[in-house]
């Protein structure tokens, strides 16, 4: 009976470590599942996609993981999430997603506009349009918060009562852009163009890219400004003169923002074969006629030979002292 008892047990424990090997076994083989690469089944995955889960070995499993189910690669931060599977990664997860909320939230009330009122221009702007104005430019400002307005610096010096405006540079052909600040308006295009067209001027990547406008001479580059408000099939442009000033050149112009010039070779004008081209007006000073203009008079003695006409005044003995007679 002993030696059937030690058998049974025996027995017992064989079932028990077989159990045992066995489950160890479906684990490994568990594990070695989930690390196989779910899109090729053959390599051991390395990435998990934080949108589905999806286990990936590389760059190109993970691509043509995204293309065939259209899955974005992001995590859904406002999915719902278990209690029990709720963690502090979670916590800071949900706390980043409302930080950000109201980082937006506030950017957007500072960029917007108030409602029921138009975009105000601050004082500086406003005499900005006004100065611009009494030179025969129309000066248009974009709405609040856009690039264009951001990157304006151009403003009116009222020490000097001159406006200094940003310039932009655009040479066709190239994709250069080249940007002025403070460009007087008293300056003509050709010296301001000059500057970047120096044997020494920007780096060297710029002078090399610029080396067909730096090979030209100055007065055969052509200047073209676009016509503002105008339908953009209609492209229409003005066609500058190096040897002005920049304020006879923006006269009677429509600007907004700062002016952008486009640089042109002349073999290079084809490209604008459909835009029409206007020559720019420039404005003269009216000189009056010889017969309105003024005498200057610095001495009364030297006026011979000029009639005046000499009025009698009557008394009249019936006028009071301090009376004058109508």
């Amino acid at each position: 009976m002993a030696v059937d008892d030690n058998t049974e047990v025996r027995s017992e424990d064989q079932d028990e470590e077989g159990s045992f090997r066995s489950g160890e076994a479906g684990e490994a083989k568990v594990r070695g599942r989930e690390t196989i690469c779910e899109e090729c089944y053959e390599h051991e995955s390395r990435y998990r996609c934080p949108g589905c889960g999806f286990r990936t070995c590389g760059v190109q499993c993970v691509k043509s993981h995204k293309e065939r189910t259209q899955c974005d690669g992001k995590r859904k931060r406002t999915e719902f999430v278990g209690i029990n599977s709720f963690d502090d990664n979670w916590l800071i997860s949900d706390y980043n997603l409302l930080e950000e909320i109201l980082r937006q939230s506030d950017s957007a009330k500072r960029l917007r506009a108030p409602l029921g009122r138009v975009d105000e221009l601050t004082p500086q702007q406003k005499a900005l349009k006004n100065q611009a104005r009494a030179r025969s430019t129309t000066l248009l400002f974009v709405a609040r918060g856009m690039s264009k307005r951001t990157e304006n610096t151009t403003f009116f010096e009222k020490r000097s009562k001159r406006i200094l405006w940003k310039v932009e540079w655009i040479f066709e052909g190239t994709d250069v852009r080249l940007v002025d600040n403070r460009v007087d308006e008293n300056s003509s295009l050709d010296t301001v163009l000059a500057k970047h067209l120096a044997h020494d001027a920007h780096n060297v990547s710029v002078r090399h890219r610029l080396r067909s406008f730096r090979w030209k001479p100055l007065h055969d580059l052509i200047l073209l400004l676009r016509r503002e408000q105008c339908p953009a099939p209609e492209r229409e442009y003005f066609d500058l003169s190096l040897g002005d000033c920049l304020k006879n050149q923006l006269a009677d112009k429509t600007i907004i923002e700062y002016p952008t010039i486009h640089v042109l070779l002349p073999e290079t004008l084809d490209k604008f074969a459909k835009a029409k081209i206007s020559k720019a007006w420039t404005p003269k000073v009216a000189q009056q006629p010889d017969s309105q203009k003024a005498v200057a008079i610095e001495d009364p003695q030297k006026l011979e030979g000029v009639p005046f006409k000499e009025e009698k005044f009557e008394e009249d003995d019936n006028l009071e002292e301090g009376e004058i007679m109508s």
